[in-house]
């Protein structure tokens, strides 16, 4: 109605939740043409790192059963673990492809709680702005943390294929809900995941949000940024 009415349309270029450029850096190229642009300080934190790939080879999905990746969600809870010892004033979230996962990782956190006060008292923390939380991708829309510790869950099987189902991104639209996960955090994300972005290879049926999936997993490992360009949409947010 307002565009309709002659109203201005103007394209919002700042980004203002990343202070690391790696952070943004896919959305910007496969959603908005690399026309965001994030603060001046950004990346002058010294806690601001960035991207970082966990490459978890001897994980295995679970495909014919629990759906999981038990090896995985325990890496991730050891993370968190590490985070509440080492950065206890920094924010932490984690975010699984699917609630499957979600629920399992959520299970070896409450493991590793009852057993470290200093986990303990970081996921207990009163009147905590950004509390810390498990959440899966579809339930993660209007979260931010300092730090975000991303599980694929999916991936290689136990007879070493990879069956290139990962949930929501595999949908319609999913390459949004995708552009929403990996823009949560405000100085440092981890991706933790068993396979590699060149051992995924799609035709032309697969949705994009598998297509920008192998993007992410290649940038995160190895800073290549893609080389193909689509239209922006605004509405990628």
């Amino acid at each position: 109605l307002f565009c309709a009415s002659g109203g201005r349309e103007r394209y919002l270029r700042w980004h203002y939740r990343s202070r690391h450029e790696a952070l943004i850096a896919v959305s910007n190229a496969e959603f908005y043409n690399h026309r965001l642009v994030i603060f001046p300080s950004a990346g002058t934190n010294p806690q601001a790192t960035g991207l970082k790939f966990h490459h978890l080879p001897d994980a295995v999905y679970d495909r014919g059963k629990t759906r999981t990746n038990l090896q995985e969600a325990r890496a991730i809870a050891q993370a968190g673990n590490a985070h509440a010892e080492n950065h206890p004033d920094l924010s932490l979230g984690v975010v699984a492809f699917s609630v499957a996962q979600r629920d399992l990782i959520q299970m070896e956190v409450e493991k590793l709680r009852r057993q470290n006060n200093a986990l303990e008292e970081f996921m207990t923390k009163l009147n905590a702005k950004e509390p810390f939380f498990v959440k899966n991708l579809e339930n993660v829309q209007g979260d931010e943390r300092d730090v975000i510790l991303i599980s694929i869950g999916y991936g290689r099987d136990e007879h070493g294929r990879i069956a290139k189902d990962f949930g929501p991104i595999n949908r319609s639209g999913g390459e949004r809900r995708l552009n929403v996960l990996i823009t949560r955090a405000k100085l440092s994300m981890e991706v933790f995941c068993n396979f590699r972005a060149e051992d995924l290879d799609f035709d032309a049926t697969a949705k994009q949000g598998a297509h920008d999936l192998k993007s992410f997993l290649q940038y995160a490992e190895k800073r290549n940024l893609p080389t193909t360009k689509r239209p922006a949409d605004p509405t990628d947010s």
